[in-house]
C-alpha cells in the first residue's frame, strides 16, 4: 500500500479491507475451478447465473447494510467474500446434483504425474496471462492514488461499473472458445468462421446496449456507489470518466472476441502477447497521462492499450484463416 501511494488519512482502513478480501481468496478460486468444469461440458449459462447472483448479493448487502444501516467500508469487504462463497457454494451443490461425472471419486484425490504434465502445459500460458491483468491494475491503480482520495473513490465507483461492463463480454468470448474449439476437433472449419462472426456480432450488439445505457444513466449509476460528504465532486469525476469509457467499451468487445477466438485454436501464446501488449502499454500510457489529464486519462489509457492489442491480433486472425 505505501508503494501504492496510499494517502495516509485511508491507509488503516484499506490494510483492513485487504485483510478480510485475502481471506475470501480460496472461495474464488473454488469457484472458477468448478465453473471452468461446468463449461467444459457446454454449460456455460449456469456459472453466469451464479456470478450474477453473487454480483446482485453483493450490491444488496452493501446497500443495506452500508447505504441503510450506515456501516463502514469494512462491511464491503464482508459482503465481497460472503457473496463469494455463496456462488461457490452454489456452484458446488448444482454440480454434485447436475452432473456428477465432474465430482471427484474416493480413489481419485491424488496427484497423477501423467495427467499434472498436460494441465501444467495448459494452464501455465493461461496463468500467466491472468496475473499480467491485476499486475497492470496495480500500476493503474497508484496513478490514480496520486490524484487524491476524490479520485480514488470516483475511480472505485466507476471500476464496479466497468467490471458489470466486461463481466457478459468476457462471457460472449467464453462461448466463442468453446464454440470454436468443438468445431475444430470435429474438422467443420467452415463453422468455425460463422460462428466466430456471430459472436463478433454478439460482442458489439453488447456494446451498443451497454454503453448507450452508460453514456446516458451515469451520475444515477455513479450515485449508487457514492454518497456522502463530497459526492457532487466525486459524481462529476466519475461521469467525465464514463462518458469516455462508454464508447470505448467497444474496443474491449472486439478484443474479448478475438481472444475466445484463438484460445479456441489453441493459440494461447497469441493471447498472451496480445494480453502483454495491452496491459504494458496501458500501464505505460496512464503514468504518462493520469498527471496531465486526470481521472480521464485512465480511460484514454485503456483505450491506447485495447487499439495496440486489435493491432496485432486482427492481422494475424487473417494469416491464422489461412490454416483453415
Amino acid at each position: 500500500l505505501r508503494a501504492l501511494a496510499v494517502p495516509d488519512s485511508i491507509f488503516g482502513i484499506t490494510g483492513i479491507y485487504l485483510r478480510i478480501t485475502f481471506l475470501g481468496a480460496p472461495f474464488t478460486f473454488f469457484y472458477n475451478a468448478l465453473a471452468a468444469g461446468l463449461k467444459s461440458v457446454g454449460d456455460s449459462k449456469t456459472p453466469l447465473k451464479f456470478l450474477a447472483f453473487s454480483a446482485v448479493l453483493n450490491a444488496v448487502l452493501d446497500l443495506i447494510l452500508i447505504g441503510g444501516l450506515g456501516f463502514g467500508i469494512v462491511c464491503s469487504a464482508v459482503t465481497t467474500v460472503v457473496a463469494e462463497a455463496a456462488s461457490a457454494l452454489l456452484a458446488a451443490v448444482y454440480m454434485a446434483r447436475r452432473v456428477p461425472e465432474l465430482c471427484p471419486g474416493q480413489g481419485q484425490w491424488r496427484i497423477r504425474r501423467d495427467l499434472l504434465g498436460p494441465i501444467l502445459r495448459y494452464g501455465a500460458v493461461t496463468a500467466v496471462q491472468q496475473a499480467v491483468q491485476p499486475i497492470c491494475k496495480v500500476l493503474i491503480q497508484g496513478q490514480v492514488n496520486a490524484l487524491g482520495v476524490g479520485a480514488i473513490a470516483a475511480f472505485n465507483a466507476v471500476t464496479r461499473v466497468d467490471d458489470f461492463a466486461f463481466t457478459p463480454e468476457q462471457s460472449i468470448a467464453t462461448a466463442i472458445t468453446t464454440y470454436i474449439a468443438q468445431n475444430r476437433g470435429a474438422g467443420q472449419t467452415a463453422r468455425i468462421r460463422r460462428g466466430f462472426a456471430v459472436g463478433l456480432r454478439l460482442e458489439l450488439g453488447y456494446w451498443l446496449l451497454m454503453g448507450s445505457l452508460t453514456l446516458l444513466l451515469r451520475r444515477g449509476i455513479l450515485s449508487l456507489f457514492v454518497a456522502g460528504e463530497g459526492a457532487a465532486d466525486v459524481i462529476a469525476l466519475g461521469s467525465t470518466y464514463l462518458g469516455c469509457m462508454a464508447v470505448f467499451y467497444a474496443l474491449p468487445a472486439l478484443t474479448n472476441g478475438f481472444q475466445g477466438f484463438y484460445r479456441g485454436m489453441g493459440k494461447m501464446t497469441t493471447t498472451l502477447i496480445g494480453t502483454c501488449l495491452q496491459a504494458g502499454l496501458r500501464a505505460a500510457a496512464a503514468a504518462v497521462l493520469a498527471p496531465r489529464v486526470g481521472l480521464p486519462g485512465i480511460a484514454f489509457a485503456c483505450a491506447f492499450g485495447w487499439c495496440v492489442m486489435l493491432a496485432f491480433e486482427v492481422p494475424y486472425y487473417f494469416w491464422t484463416c489461412r490454416e483453415l
